[in-house]
């Protein structure tokens, strides 16, 4: 019973486990999480009104990461995330056999198709980009290594959920971020028949994306391969020429980490 005492404390995890996190850390996370989205630095009093914390908890938690330099602290007394984090990012990126394996890949998929390539792998509910070559042309495009988007808003992303365990894919499409189910719900069985996704005015006027699922052991898709370009020079015809061309990079990262194809 003492075990069950603080039930309202206990979550559970996408794949079932029974969790009871750190109230303290994950408040730390959600200040991290607020310095990363805002355009500017942020005062304690800002932090606290944010996180919903008193201006005492922000105020040490701040100066705790500040003091292990996962912020850091201007002449103004407003926070920034901190040199510390790109570290530690940098770390779990070169401990990546996907990533190391990945790079030269991509960076040759830029410069046979001309345009951004990118690597993006599932976490949680979002896509997030490993690896990412710029075009030798020009692209307004702010994807980037590390940064994280809605599964359901990119087409990296759709190609991730549409391979992913069918009980998460269900539980994802039923989230308050996912307008309209049941067209996500038939746009991800498309992919699943044609092995690809690609968009043009998604989330950019002027970008075209294309993406394809790299398959890793035994089958499962370990990350999705990406060619965006503008609208201008990435037409509907050059989609399709750019598909083949995605999938033989996607199958050697693949072969690179000791995996087999699925197309």
């Amino acid at each position: 019973m003492a075990e069950d005492a603080d039930d309202d404390e206990i979550v559970y995890s996408a794949d079932g486990r029974r969790l009871r996190p750190v109230k303290s850390l994950m408040r730390a996370v959600d200040l991290l999480e607020l310095m990363a989205r805002s355009e500017r630095p942020l005062g304690v009093t800002e932090l606290a009104a944010a996180s919903g914390s008193s201006k005492t908890a922000a105020y040490n938690l701040v100066t705790t990461m500040e003091f292990r330099g996962l912020v850091r602290r201007d002449a103004q007394n407003r926070y920034h995330l901190g040199w510390g984090l790109f570290e530690l990012g940098e770390l779990v990126r070169a401990g990546s056999d996907l990533s190391e394996a990945a790079r030269p890949l991509v960076e040759d998929l830029a410069e046979t198709t001309g345009e951004t390539a990118l690597l993006g792998i599932l976490d949680h509910d979002s896509v997030i980009y490993l690896e990412k070559a710029e075009s030798r042309r020009s692209i307004r495009m702010v994807e980037a290594p590390g940064q994280r988007l809605p599964l359901h808003a990119t087409t990296s992303g759709r190609v991730l959920l549409a391979f992913a365990d069918p009980a998460d894919r269900a539980r994802y499409q039923h989230t308050a971020q996912v307008p309209d189910p049941e067209a996500l719900d038939e746009r991800l069985a498309r992919i699943v028949r044609d092995g690809y996704d690609a968009s043009a005015q998604e989330r950019d006027p002027d970008l075209t994306s294309v993406s394809v699922p790299v398959t890793g052991l035994r089958g499962s898709v370990i990350a999705s391969l990406t060619v965006a370009g503008p609208v201008s020079r990435l037409t509907e015809q050059r989609v399709q020429e750019c598909v083949p061309t995605l999938r033989e990079h996607a199958a050697l990262i693949g072969k690179a980490v000791g995996a087999g194809t699925r197309w």
